[in-house]
């Protein structure tokens, strides 16, 4: 119970710490997303604000150029209306709307009226148009600035269209500015097109043209906006908002007048207002920008937060700092009995490699002296081997390159035994790179294999042959390249070879704790078949993948 204290002690230090710090941090969290609430909201009506202060000022524009053709005695002139749209300047200051122009009503039997007009403001020729059955007609007669787009509007009669006169309707019942449902205006003259909307302010001039049928009044002062270029124009105005906006009509949803909200965003705030706006209501959809809400959003949570986090892991560090001193003591006892294991081992492999050195000595001493003729022969034959084993030492000391072939490393093991033009003879496979970790367990594996051999197998003084093949599997997904090889010896095995003794051990240390390999003997009446397999350095052989 005692131990089960002191192993959980810091946690408790920390959860004790910890729970104040969650309250106060849940209470800071929960003003913070109220003011943030109160924060968006003050956005929200600052955006749609925008909106409609553009929108109101530019009916201000469109009175004012009623007033200017009221004042006009003998009929609208042309040069005067530009002179006075150039004093407002519409296009930078009130960017957003086309143009400001005026739509002359007339019963439809003295429709040609309107193309008189036209050609005496502009010079040119046009239809009115399109056919309507209904007794009155409003074509456009003047639409400035002249630009392409307004020139192609010129005789336009906007009554014959049913979401127009329903606003013309109303601006003569109120005399009073009406706004029209969305629609495609007449200026869209390219393939970038918008929906629009107009203004419309009645105008009722003194007396009627002589030889024309009276009218309800004598037409209308508008002005046709583009939404997606107004509405942009409008939050321009001033510091951008974090919030993304989209207004509709409701009485034609359908057909949105703005959409600035991007696909697919939710937002971490939403809210929507409805504005009744010369005589139609619009919606206001409005969406709290994520990159700019969100990133102060649960700033001061988080920094309080962290503060308790901090303060919690002290505590309950202190604690564990001060079991850590008792565990480093028994520690430290436990590393000087893992050393002396550790030198006991050392010793024991010194011993066993000692014992093999004398052996594979031995060994090449039989095979150069099976081959001289002369003490010189022998001396010669027999200081070359010693010269290659000395050179699969210094691979296993890592005294050479970072890397090895797999071909060098075996013959290098097989010239301590055998002539070079027999070694080439028993090895058949592809070029294959190690690693330096590899080349050293790899030349483990083949010194202890090389030994048995020379003791018992296909390179003793009873064996018959030898032959080592490998090939290698290609990398499969994740998976590296792996090797696959094959010690074959045709011998007489003596059984006692089937016991695991310190060479087995090794063989098996290294191919699993140092190649991640495995290794699979088979022992027949006239030999041994070995399979080693262990997976390659990818970086090494690129090459094989799939």
């Amino acid at each position: 119970m005692r131990a089960l204290i002191s192993r959980h002690l810091p946690k408790f230090v920390f959860l004790l710490a910890i729970l104040p710090g969650m309250a106060m941090t849940f209470a800071i969290h929960s003003l913070g997303e109220r003011r943030l609430t109160a924060e968006f909201a003050r956005v929200a009506d600052l955006a749609v604000d925008r909106v409609v202060t553009r929108l109101q000022q530019h009916v201000v524009v469109l009175r004012a150029a009623r007033g200017l053709l009221s004042a006009a005695r003998d009929g609208i002139a042309r040069d005067e209306f530009v002179r006075f749209l150039s004093s407002v300047d519409i296009v930078d200051e009130l960017s957003g709307v086309q143009g400001i122009g005026f739509a002359r009503m007339l019963a439809t039997e003295d429709a040609d009226r309107a193309i008189h007009e036209i050609r005496k403001h502009y010079g040119i020729e046009v239809a009115i148009r399109p056919a309507t059955h209904e007794t009155w007609r409003t074509p456009i007669v003047l639409l400035e600035p002249a630009n392409a787009r307004n020139t192609a509007a010129l005789g336009f009669d906007m009554y014959a269209d049913p979401t127009r006169r329903s606003a013309m309707d109303h601006a003569i019942a109120s005399g009073e500015a009406q706004m029209s449902g969305p629609v495609e205006l007449v200026q869209e003259i390219t393939s970038d097109k918008q929906t629009g909307f107009l203004v419309y302010l009645p105008f009722l001039a003194v007396g009627q043209p002589e030889g024309t049928r009276r009218t309800p009044l004598t037409g209308f002062v508008y002005a046709p906006f583009r939404g997606d270029d107004l509405i942009r124009a409008a939050l321009a105005v001033g510091p951008p908002l974090p919030v993304s906006l989209r207004i509709i009509d409701t009485g034609a949803v359908d057909l949105p007048l703005f959409d600035g909200v991007p696909p697919g965003q939710t937002g971490l705030m939403q809210t929507s207002r409805s504005v009744q706006i010369f005589g139609r209501q619009w919606r206001f959809d409005l969406v709290g920008d994520e990159t700019q809400i969100g990133e102060v959003r649960y700033l001061n949570t988080v920094l309080l937060g962290l503060t308790f986090l901090m303060f919690a892991a002290a505590a309950a560090y202190a604690v564990a700092a001060r079991q850590n001193e008792a565990m480093q003591a028994r520690a430290v006892a436990a590393a000087v009995a893992r050393e002396s294991e550790y030198r006991a081992l050392l010793l024991q492999e010194m011993k066993h490699r000692i014992k093999n050195h004398i052996a594979r000595i031995q060994s090449i001493a039989r095979q150069s002296a099976r081959g001289a003729t002369d003490v010189k022969a022998f001396t010669t034959a027999f200081d070359a081997r010693l010269q290659a084993m000395a050179a699969v030492q210094e691979v296993l000391a890592g005294t050479a390159v970072a890397e090895a072939e797999l071909r060098a490393v075996l013959v290098a093991e097989l010239r301590q035994s055998l002539d070079a033009g027999e070694v080439a003879h028993l090895v058949d496979g592809p070029a294959v790179r190690l690693d330096e970790r590899q080349a050293h367990a790899f030349a483990m594996v083949a010194h202890e294999l090389v030994t048995n051999a020379m003791k018992y197998g296909g390179l003793s003084a009873n064996g018959s042959g030898l032959k080592i093949s490998w090939t290698v599997r290609p990398a499969t997904g994740t998976q590296p390249p792996s090797l696959d090889l094959d010690w074959v010896e045709q011998a007489k095995v003596a059984a006692a070879t089937e016991a695991a003794g310190f060479g087995s051990r090794l063989i098996e240390a290294s191919l699993r704790g140092e190649l991640s390999g495995t290794i699979e003997k088979v022992f027949r009446p006239d030999g041994l078949s070995i399979r080693i397999s262990f997976p390659l350095n990818a970086a090494l052989n690129p090459a094989r993948r799939r």
